[in-house]
């Protein structure tokens, strides 16, 4: 018999048409302008943070802003790689991989909490080759992606003689590792996180449906709490708890009274408003950066904005801000996929809650935290942080927006 001569299979040449006609396909869902609204803002952080980073002791001004500016165009390039990935957001694998994120990051935040440096009287950060990872800004995500798939089986199932919506979707099964995170971020302390958790968690609750009774209590109770700070204060001092976080409650309460010290941040970023004014001292112009505000490109670089140009810019920077926001939560009043929805306020309610926190803090209405701006503050883990959270959203955003078309809308 003759053998018969195997014919080698030729490789077929990568079809780089093809490719990009499928992302052409995927980008044609893609929100432009929600998109180009939050690179406007991160180009905005970056000019920021290489005006108030003049006067720091750790690095030139040029060094800040060129470490800001690759980590925004990370930042960037992960929101674009998550919004172009194939994610069936009603999968079992996406299910095992939020349940394993999430497992994870309450791992790490626990190893953090025994292993990790004190920083500024917390143990929030760990290092690696020289940069710096901050777990709780990724489990704020964890806890909005574990949340919206366990709310919104619950809801799938939930039956009104079950009893009180807020018990079912508060069950042990729900609130385990996003309890256990809170808790461990409790204990470093960092109690900026904490608050920020929480109030997901609660807005993410009445998203599924609990009732406003349950939201009037917790506002009570927290209006509770201020109210009776000042009194309970001097007692914990006393026996040396949470030394760090009380001084600041007491700067919030009286920064004058103890202006050498606690007060210190917040005075000067009064005076750094006050110098402002309307329109501002001009770009670069600040006094308050020069050696007298402490963290002028993190915590308060909001105040040195208001210094160098004003209280109209803030004022415009908050309502960019608010119409980000407000683009989200249209994309979730407009879908009937509860955990779309519960995504998507989830994010929403993250970013309010963020801006409004460092904001109080600047302005002294709430206490000094240490809570940074969204995307204007000098940090590289909480701009990527920030691009993975984005890229969820568009993600499901393109989605959403297939969906109408498909349906002729």
């Amino acid at each position: 018999m003759v053998k018969k001569k195997r014919q080698k299979k030729t490789k077929r040449p990568i079809n780089f048409g093809h490719m990009f006609k499928k992302l052409q396909q995927r980008f044609k869902f893609f929100d432009g302008w929600l998109f180009l609204g939050i690179v406007i803002v991160m180009i905005f952080g970056c000019a920021m943070v290489y005006t108030a980073s003049t006067n720091m002791a750790t690095g030139s001004a040029a060094s800040f802003f060129v470490k800001q500016a690759i980590f925004g165009i990370l930042a960037v390039v992960t929101l674009l790689f998550i919004y172009l990935l194939p994610i069936s957001w009603e999968s079992n694998f996406y299910r095992i991989c939020v349940n394993g994120v999430t497992i994870l990051l309450v791992g790490i935040l626990l190893f953090t909490l025994l292993f990790g440096p004190v920083t500024s009287g917390a143990k929030g950060w760990l290092y690696f080759a020289g940069f710096g990872f901050q777990p709780v800004e990724y489990f704020k995500t964890a806890l909005i992606l574990w949340c919206a798939w366990r709310f919104s089986k619950t809801l799938r199932n939930y039956k009104p003689e079950q009893g009180d919506l807020i018990w079912r979707l508060w069950r042990i099964q729900n609130l385990l590792f996003p309890g256990l995170g809170i808790v461990l971020t409790m204990m470093m302390p960092d109690m900026g996180g904490v608050v920020i958790l929480g109030l997901i968690l609660l807005a993410m609750s009445f998203t599924a449906g609990v009732s406003i009774f349950y939201l009037i209590t917790v506002v009570v109770l927290i209006i509770a709490v201020l109210v009776f700070i000042p009194y309970v204060v001097p007692f914990f001092e006393k026996i040396g708890f949470m030394t760090y976080q009380l001084d600041r409650f007491e700067a919030y309460i009286d920064p004058w009274s103890v202006g050498d010290g606690a007060g210190h941040q917040l005075i000067n970023s009064y005076y750094a408003l006050s110098n402002g004014g309307f329109f501002g001292r001009g770009l670069g112009n600040s006094i308050q950066k020069l050696g007298l505000l402490p963290e002028p490109n993190t915590d308060f670089i909001l105040a040195i904005i208001g210094e160098e140009l004003g209280a109209v810019t803030v004022i415009a920077l908050l309502l960019f801000m608010g119409a980000i926001v407000l683009r989200f939560m249209w994309y979730a009043i407009n879908t009937h996929n509860m955990q779309y929805r519960l995504i998507l306020f989830g994010i929403s309610a993250y970013l309010i809650i963020q801006i409004f926190i460092n904001l109080g803090g600047v302005t002294g209405l709430l206490p000094i935290t240490g809570v940074t701006f969204p995307l204007i503050s000098y940090g590289g883990s909480s701009l990527l942080s920030w691009g993975i959270t984005f890229g969820l959203a568009f993600n499901i955003i393109g989605k959403l927006r297939q969906e109408a078309y498909q349906r002729g809308e």
